[in-house]
């Protein structure tokens, strides 16, 4: 259809974008009226709401910080949109200007996990591999190395990164039905839709591969490619929006404030040690996920079924240590003759 301007291809996202940024000022607006309320209440004698004596400091924090951040990253794509569209109607600027808000989304990624070690190695994979496949594409346009690097090279860190999303996804669904994550129902839901927004950009990436190598002209080839690439958004979007759910609610339910786990303790040969048993932890897509160290009895099992499993943390209550007859620990061998206090010092 060369009689559609880009402009209307990309207006779609240009109103995204607005009705976030307005979306954000609602919620900005509810949220300092929610917490002005409760002040006002918590200075009452009277009141018989506990939640009103909580403090929101840390519901603030994390509300802020998600609106910053989702505001930069909207803020981040619409110049990219925008450089995007002169590039394809005017063709003024380069492809390596067009791409400059999305090399300073992967170098930041980079240098967070590199620098700061906030994020685990997968992820810093992930955003090697997302710069490799934009500097081979650069190249490729820019500077004229069509024949050095094809399209199929291009695509080759994009198709690995799409599995490593896939087997974190399988790792993540798997361990809940295993028993060690303890995802909610949105939390599940979220990733299967992942899981199949991820298969249809792999799939779209393979139809592309296909045309470019075979170039075969036919009709149904193009009309495949042009409804994956929306679908697959789609079932990300949807997955996101149900996470963004929990998260809200997870949100009013503690304040902000996140889950406190208790310890155990283990005994080992240089005393009692505080072992970390289960807990939650926060994965990018999912928001907080609960887990829980499989039981001992269950391992051989498992593992008959499916050898994948063996690497799910279990836990390691067997595995304790017993105290020999001569032992140091005169707390632990012998009796405790209890805490003596002097009668002078009661009444």
């Amino acid at each position: 259809l060369p009689q559609v301007t880009y402009w209307f291809v990309l207006l779609p996202c240009w109103l995204s974008h607005i009705g976030l940024f307005v979306s954000h000022l609602y919620s900005a607006k509810a949220l300092f009226t929610f917490i002005s309320d409760a002040n006002n209440n918590r200075q009452r004698t009277d009141t018989t709401d506990n939640n009103d004596r909580t403090e929101y400091l840390p519901l603030l924090q994390r509300a802020l910080k998600f609106g910053l951040k989702t505001g930069a990253i909207s803020f981040i794509l619409f110049v990219f949109e925008v450089l995007l569209y002169v590039r394809l109607a005017f063709g003024t600027i380069s492809l390596s200007v067009v791409l400059i808000p999305l090399w300073i989304i992967v170098g930041f990624g980079i240098i967070d996990g590199i620098i700061c070690k906030t994020q685990h190695a997968s992820r810093v994979l992930s955003w090697l591999l997302i710069l490799s496949s934009m500097i081979l594409l650069v190249l490729r346009v820019d500077y004229g190395y069509e024949e050095l690097f094809r399209w199929t090279m291009v695509l080759v860190p994009l198709v690995a990164l799409l599995t490593i999303i896939s087997v974190s996804l399988v790792y993540i669904i798997y361990g809940h039905q295993v028993g060690y994550y303890r995802l909610t129902v949105s939390q599940l839901n979220a990733g299967i839709l992942y899981f199949l927004g991820s298969l249809g950009a792999a799939l779209l990436f393979v139809t592309f591969s296909i045309m470019h190598m075979a170039r075969p002209n036919v009709f149904e080839m193009r009309v495949v490619m042009v409804a994956l690439a929306p679908l697959s958004v789609a079932l990300v979007g949807l997955g996101a929006w149900g996470i963004t759910r929990d998260e809200y609610e997870r949100l009013l339910q503690y304040g902000g404030q996140q889950s406190v786990q208790p310890m155990k303790l283990r005994l080992e040969k240089t005393g009692w040690t505080a072992v970390e048993g289960k807990g939650a932890t926060v994965i990018p897509m999912f928001g907080e996920v609960r887990y829980e160290p499989l039981d001992p009895s269950m391992k051989a099992k498992i593992v008959e079924m499916c050898m994948c499993c063996a690497c799910y943390p279990y836990d390691d209550e067997e595995e304790i240590y017993t105290l020999p007859p001569n032992s140091d620990y005169p707390t632990i061998s012998e009796p405790m003759t209890g805490l003596r206090i002097p009668s002078s010092t009661l009444g």
